[in-house]
């Protein structure tokens, strides 16, 4: 039996017959194999990253969001007219020196209907690096790092996951697990008007300096 592919990206309504797709070298694409669990992405230009480094962490930091003064480690926010869903891959934190207060990173998202009044803060970059000196690379998302989120309407949001622990409390995070790193895989879609925040502990901790970073997939909205 002869199988016949298709080469490149396809859409296809639900119930509609489709070929299976191979890649620019005749592989055939499926989960996790050939070039990679990302490389599709990467390679049509639909997969990016924003991060942050030595963030010192703050009550205003702390997880979940509940004030205009809260400042997200990263706030991503998917713009309401962008026609696109942000699928999350991967989120890494890490911690550099200090000691953590609660030393967990939590994942918060909400549904604003007024934006910050700041500019963005902070660079996005495609995973195609073919102009790596420039951003947003193509992305239609807004990100703030280590930004208060002034005057945002509503402020209430929701903690949806724990991404990562720096050590437990009153331990020197230097002393705990330095990095982690969680391959999030598709878990969290984010559709246009949803931000999604990455909040940390639950106190200021003594000096308490992380690192930090979102990579995520913008695909067509509605799915």
């Amino acid at each position: 039996m002869i199988a016949e592919l298709v080469v490149g990206e396809r859409k296809c309504a639900s119930n509609v017959q489709s070929d299976a797709r191979a890649g620019a070298y005749s592989e055939l694409i499926v989960n996790d194999v050939g070039l990679g669990r990302y490389f599709e992405m990467a390679r049509y230009g639909r997969m990016y990253t924003t991060m942050i480094k030595a963030v010192t962490i703050a009550a205003t930091h702390n997880s979940p969001i509940a004030a205009a003064t809260a400042t997200p480690v990263i706030a991503l926010y998917n713009p309401s007219s962008s026609g696109k869903a942000f699928i999350i891959q991967r989120i890494a934190c890490s911690t550099v020196s200090g000691t953590p207060a609660g030393g967990q990173f939590v994942l918060n998202a909400m549904v604003p209907t007024t934006l910050p009044t700041t500019s963005n803060a902070g660079s996005i970059f495609s995973h195609l690096l073919s102009n790596p000196g420039a951003s947003p690379q193509g992305s239609v998302g807004r990100t703030w790092h280590n930004t208060a989120l002034t005057a945002i309407v509503p402020i209430t949001s929701n903690e949806i996951a724990i991404i990562g622990a720096a050590s437990a409390a009153a331990a020197a995070g230097n002393g705990g697990p330095g990095q982690t790193a969680e391959d999030i895989s598709g878990m969290f879609i984010v559709p246009p008007s949803v931000l999604i925040a990455i909040m940390a502990g639950s106190g200021a901790g003594t000096t308490w300096i992380v690192n930090a970073s979102v990579s995520w997939t913008e695909i067509d909205w509605p799915l």
